[in-house]
């Protein structure tokens, strides 16, 4: 049995996240916004589309960004080098990127129709993971804060979907929130039932679920 309620937080975490709000448009005032394609980029020009994701890459805290394919930085987003995708993961479609502490040489992307995609070498091989979810239309992802081998999904019009062996099985958890999923995070904070709460953020806000499905 899921539980899924609308987030709440503490006045005082609101305003805090009112506070890092703004520090964080005064910063970005003083400074320009991360180039699509910096010189020396490997992406021909025309071909990567607007950021849609980024991640830290726990093993050398180089940016990785998901932009109509996916872009590694390691000079804080001043040039870019395209990481390698085959053409059958539909690497045009790739919409998010994320990593994992636990697992320092992983990488995962995911898109509507490239479904979910791993890489155990820092983007160097890959291989899909979501070949079992019903569509590949994964607009939505996320992985677990602590187990590698936990990836949330989620497809519209399906519900979230979780994985706890890499992909090799997956199962429907549930619809999901009363409204479109746009992000997915999991969190380790304290008070779930099981290993964690799932956040998915929406827009009429964003929504929270004990992972104790």
């Amino acid at each position: 049995m899921s539980l899924l309620l609308p987030a709440r937080r503490p006045p005082a975490w609101h305003m805090l996240m009112l506070l890092v709000g703004l520090f964080a448009i005064a910063a970005f005032g003083c400074r320009s916004q991360l180039p699509t394609i910096g010189p020396g980029g490997a992406a021909p020009p025309g071909t990567a589309g607007a950021l849609t994701g980024l991640a830290v890459d726990t093993a050398d805290g180089s940016l990785l960004k998901a932009a109509g394919g996916l872009f590694r930085s390691a000079d804080q987003g001043r040039t870019w080098t395209s990481l390698p995708l085959p053409a059958s993961m539909q690497p045009d479609t790739i919409r998010q990127v994320a990593t994992n502490p636990k697992a320092p040489s992983s990488l995962y992307a995911a898109g509507p129709g490239a479904g979910v995609v791993r890489s155990d070498d820092r983007g160097q091989s890959w291989r899909v993971v979501s070949s079992s979810l019903p569509s590949q239309e994964v607009t939505a992802f996320t992985v677990h804060s602590y187990l590698s081998d936990t990836i949330y999904a989620w497809i519209d019009g399906q519900g979230i979907f979780k994985t706890e062996d890499s992909g090799g099985r997956w199962q429907r958890m549930d619809a999901g929130p009363p409204a479109r999923v746009l992000g997915l995070a999991h969190s380790t904070l304290e008070g779930s039932m099981n290993t964690g709460w799932l956040y998915a953020a929406t827009p009429d806000g964003p929504y929270l679920s004990m992972d104790c499905f």
